[in-house]
Parts: structure tokens; sequence; C-alpha cells
């Protein structure tokens, strides 16, 4: 692949790469928390591309981002720990989510939000056998090489019962819901994320009553 090739590259493409031989690929797109679901801690988000050096914009970004942080936090440290380890509330009203964060649901919502060390796209990917999330790190050296690619999650499709649709909420949001009974709100943004989510073994409207 010629060097302006793979400048043309977009996450998606870069992200197909990882999906496991001899199984094909039915869905992917990204994704991310929907806008009402709660977030978990920040030492509860999983590492990811740690082999990653930070980048320049990335070091400049990191005073505005502590000052993000400070500012969502409670001046009380027992308080500030408290939040670190539990989900926050809702945004808005309903239930975006079900189950701990030790649940399906819970490392599916844990996973959607990795902590690395620059600007990174989850992508999330449906094979004929599974599940997964992988990482595209959106960082660029001088010399024009891409930053890392990487498997963050993945789980057996036999674990995942249903896709909810949610736009009637707002547009490209979605329950998924998984065999221990959890189920995690995310949000696929951008075009063709209708398609996303037909290539789930069971789709639901929000008018269907969720399965078991």
């Amino acid at each position: 692949m010629s060097r302006s090739d793979r400048n043309q590259e977009t996450p998606a493409d870069r992200a197909r790469a990882l999906v496991p031989a001899g199984e094909e690929l039915r869905g992917q797109h990204g994704v991310s928390l929907a806008y009402r679901a709660p977030l978990p801690g920040y030492f509860r988000r999983p590492r990811a591309l740690r082999s990653e050096r930070r980048t320049l914009s990335s070091w400049c970004m990191l005073p505005v981002y502590g000052a993000v942080r400070l500012c969502s936090l409670t001046w009380n440290p027992v308080e500030a720990l408290v939040e670190a380890f539990t989900e926050r509330e809702p945004k808005k009203p309903g239930k975006p989510f079900r189950g701990g964060w030790n649940s399906m649901a819970g490392h599916l919502a844990r996973a959607t939000l990795p902590r690395t060390k620059n600007r990174t796209a989850v992508m999330m990917q449906i094979t004929d056998r599974h599940l997964q999330l992988v990482y595209v790190s959106c960082a660029r050296s001088f010399t024009g090489t891409r930053g890392s690619v990487e498997v963050g999650w993945v789980t057996d499709l036999r674990h995942v019962t249903y896709v909810r649709d949610r736009s009637d909420v707002t547009g490209g949001d979605h329950e998924i819901g998984f065999a221990d009974g959890s189920w995690c709100s995310v949000h696929f943004g951008g075009h063709g994320w209708s398609r996303m989510a037909s290539a789930f073994p069971v789709r639901l409207s929000h008018l269907d009553l969720i399965p078991g």
C-alpha cells in the first residue's frame, strides 16, 4: 500500500484488519455511550494502546483536560474518590443502563471509554461469531506514521440477546442486551447507523418488550 493510500485510510478501514481470521464481518460502526447513560468512573475505564507515545498536541491539551476534570469533581476528597469508583447519575430520566459495572453490559460500557494517551476512535464490530470493540489511534507522527490499532473488548455473539432501537430518545441510540439480563445504551453516530443495528441477531423497536 502506498503512502497516499495509507493517508486516506479511515478508522473503519484500519479496524477492519482486526476482524478474526475465518470470521465474516456483518457490521461495523463508530460507537460511544449514549448521552443519557451513566459514565464509569475514571479508574474503571480500561487502559488501551499503552505502547503509544503521547503526541505534541495531546501534551498541549493536558492542562485543558486537567481543568475539566477538576471542574467536574467535588472539592470533598472522599466524595471524589467514591465518584471515581461508582457510576454517576444518568443525565436524563429513564433507564439507559441495567446491571452493575461487572455485568456484561457494564464491561461493554467501560470498554467504550478507554483511557488512552491520544485521541482514539472506538469501532464496534459484529461478526458471525463475536461482538468486539476496536481502538483506532488518531495520532500521527511527524513522519506520517499512523498510531496503533488493537482489539479492546470481545464477547461471543451467543451472549448478545438483542439490540433495541431507542431513536425515540435520540437518533442512533440503541440498547444492547446480554444473556445475564444486563443492557447498555450506546450511540451509533453519523451515516449508516441503521445498517449497523441490522447486523445484530435480534433487533427490537422501542415498543417491544425487553426479553426475559
